[in-house]
C-alpha cells in the first residue's frame, strides 16, 4: 500500500475489530454483538474519493444518503422525529467521512 494514512487507518481498524470481537467472546456475546459496522463503513466510503474523480456534491449526496439508509436499517424508526435525528446523523457522518477522504488523498506516499 504507498498511502500511510491509508495504511496507518487500516491497522487502526483491524486493531479495532480484533478488541471488539475479543471483548465479545470474553463476555460469551455473540461474535458480532457491538461490531463497529460504522467505522468499516466510514473506511470504505471514504475511499471512494481516491479511486473517483466525482464532484464535491456527489460525493456528499452518496455519503448521506447511505447513512440516512444504514441509519434507518440499525436505528429504530418511531415518528419523524426520528427522521431528522437520523438526517442530522447522516450528515455529521458525511463530514467525518469527507474530512478521512481528504486526508486519504493528502497522505505522505512511501517509496
Amino acid at each position: 500500500m504507498k498511502n500511510k494514512v491509508i495504511r496507518n487507518f487500516l491497522i487502526f481498524v483491524i486493531f479495532w475489530l480484533l478488541i471488539t470481537l475479543g471483548m465479545n467472546v470474553f463476555n460469551q456475546r455473540p461474535l458480532f454483538h457491538s461490531f463497529p459496522w460504522e467505522v468499516l463503513l466510514i473506511f470504505l466510503l471514504s475511499l471512494i474519493q481516491i479511486v473517483t474523480n466525482y464532484q464535491r456534491k456527489i460525493i456528499w449526496s452518496i455519503y448521506f444518503v447511505v447513512f440516512f439508509i444504514f441509519m434507518l436499517l440499525t436505528g429504530g424508526y418511531y415518528n419523524w422525529t426520528s427522521l431528522i435525528t437520523f438526517a442530522m446523523m447522516s450528515v455529521f457522518m458525511s463530514a467525518i467521512t469527507y474530512f478521512i477522504g481528504n486526508q486519504f488523498k493528502k497522505g505522505e506516499h512511501i517509496k
